[in-house]
């Protein structure tokens, strides 16, 4: 009888402790715990006393080549001083692991723990993290691999992610045009404005959460599993995206001057990058919805729910009204 399809499994954390550790480390005793569920899952482990971070990437999720670039730059940014939660080798010199699913291979890899915490937020916190991002950039500036990676374009960010939008949004009809309309504005704007902005690799998702800062206010950057060659501007503005969520506008606002400022005392961006921010900031959003709605046969449907798209779409006519975009 055939395996039943799945479209996502959760790796036994005593299986990847017996079978999959071993390689990496001699410890006779590896706890294996999972972390984190999400797009990626991640487990907590201990060995020698150390802790790490197993990532098992999700089937069909990365090509081979992506992740051996993500691991690539890691390495680049470790040796360059740039602290990075970095990759560790199996025994035999290898970093990737493959591990055949019920849903098809999958691949493992194991990275150094990030100590600290980036969290409660201040204005103060978020010059510290601002100024890490600029740096974090300055370090990948000079970074070559020969692995392919996919590129942080209109395409990857619109075009593969709004179409599965849409078919959610039938029985809000009014929220289903705007969202039609935004994606031509966005796409229309972000193509006049790409060849006066600065291009390079970025992190992918620079929104607070994927940092540690230690008690020695030493930053430490971790899951680059967003990263690819794209905008400056696209980095800069997941901060920006990240906290207009927060109930507090003001304090959001304050969070936002002091990130931009310290980054730009590092790093300094064009006027061209600045003005276009709140157009990543748009497409940041519809990019998270739709990767959303591509997942909904795992994340379920329950969960895209008109709540869901409230919350959503709020942040969306906001920044709209705010900018005075013509639909």
């Amino acid at each position: 009888m055939e395996v039943f399809p799945v479209t996502h499994s959760i790796l036994s954390e005593r299986a990847l402790a017996n079978e999959i550790l071993p390689f990496y480390f001699t410890d006779t005793f590896i706890d294996c715990r999972l972390l984190v569920r999400g797009m990626n899952d991640s487990y907590l482990v201990r060995a020698k006393g150390v802790e790490y971070i197993l990532r098992a990437y999700r089937h069909g999720h990365r090509t081979l080549s992506d992740i051996q670039h993500e691991l690539d730059l890691l390495q680049h940014l470790h040796l360059r001083g740039v602290r990075v939660a970095y990759p560790v080798d199996r025994r035999d010199g290898e970093f990737v692991t493959e591990v055949l699913a019920p849903e098809g291979t999958r691949y493992v890899a194991v990275f150094t723990y990030a100590p600290g915490t980036l969290w409660p937020l201040s204005p103060d916190i978020a010059a510290v993290y601002g100024q890490a991002a600029a740096r974090l950039h300055q370090g990948m500036e000079l970074f070559i691999s020969n692995h392919q990676r996919y590129s942080i374009d209109i395409r990857h960010l619109l075009d593969d992610r709004v179409p599965r939008i849409l078919p959610l949004l039938a029985h809000r009809p009014n929220d289903q045009y705007f969202v039609s309309r935004l994606w031509r504005l966005l796409q229309k704007e972000i193509s006049i404005m790409a060849p006066d902005l600065k291009r390079g690799l970025c992190h992918g998702d620079l929104n607070g959460g994927n940092c540690h800062m230690d008690d020695e206010r030493r930053v430490t950057f971790f899951d680059f599993d967003c990263e690819g060659f794209g905008w400056a501007a696209y980095d800069v503005a997941v901060f920006n995206w990240s906290v207009r969520d927060m109930p507090n506008r003001e304090f959001a606002l304050q969070l936002w001057q002091a990130y931009i400022g310290a980054y730009q005392n590092e790093m300094p961006l064009s006027d061209a990058d600045i003005a276009s921010i709140p157009y990543f900031v748009a497409a940041r959003q519809l990019w998270l919805v739709g990767l959303h709605c591509q997942h909904a046969d795992e994340w379920t449907y329950g969960n895209l729910n008109d709540a869901y798209f409230d919350r959503r779409l709020r942040i969306l006519y906001e920044l709209v009204r705010e900018e005075n975009w013509e639909l």
